[in-house]
């Protein structure tokens, strides 16, 4: 009776990673619908094509709102959700090693996010550009290092780590623009589509991960 009750008290942490992934995900999307809708509201020639998504925070009132407010509750749940994820990996065969650097690195993601949700680029541009780099390239490093792991362990699906690097090429990608844009060697819309890229492959990345992992047996 009482091995029965500690199988059932004990924290599932595929179950767990499911269920945080999920809501942070879904958290994610809802984010950017309602701040999408709202940000069109007040902005009656809103093409997705030329507006960045952190346009949304620096729109005032209800864009702002949405966008801001998601972000900064977004932002811990993708740790928690990395937390999970390491552990689930360390149970599939990763080492400790790997868990303390994808710790580290996911610290300056989120550090780097709420740098850039906090100070939207119209109140500081300076600070807002500070988060730029904690976020993307900390991101692309984080990526890299669970894409690299996870492509050893052959109990995780293929798909996952190619799901990584596909993350690191769009990142890469979209900084690269943004620089050059900073150069004035390309124009402010160019990186645009990238950016949106960002989001939908981290979201991707978010759901995949916490779905698949999350189930108690994972098969490669």
């Amino acid at each position: 009776m009482s091995t029965l009750a500690t199988k059932y008290s004990t924290l599932s942490i595929p179950r767990s990673l499911m269920v945080v992934g999920l809501i942070a995900g879904s958290i994610g999307v809802l984010e950017i619908i309602l701040s999408t809708i709202a940000y069109a509201a007040v902005k009656p020639g809103f093409d997705l094509l030329v507006t960045y998504l952190s346009d949304f925070g620096a729109t005032p009132v209800w864009p702002q709102v949405f966008f801001n407010a998601g972000m900064l509750i977004v932002s811990p749940l993708r740790y928690v959700v990395l937390i999970l994820l390491v552990l689930r990996l360390y149970q599939l065969g990763a080492g400790r090693a790997f868990g303390t650097t994808a710790l580290i690195l996911g610290v300056f993601t989120t550090l780097g996010t709420i740098i850039m949700t906090a100070v939207p680029y119209t109140v500081d541009v300076n600070i807002h550009k500070l988060g730029m780099p904690l976020f993307f390239l900390g991101l692309v490093f984080l990526q890299t290092v669970v894409g690299v792991r996870e492509w050893q362990l052959k109990a995780v699906p293929r798909s996952l780590p190619i799901l990584c690097f596909v993350v690191v090429a769009i990142y890469l990608i979209f900084f690269t623009l943004e620089m050059l844009h900073k150069a004035d060697v390309v124009s402010r819309n160019t990186p645009v589509p990238w950016e949106w890229l960002c989001a939908i492959s981290l979201l991707a990345w978010v759901f995949a991960h916490s779905i698949i992992l999350g189930k108690e047996e994972t098969a490669g």
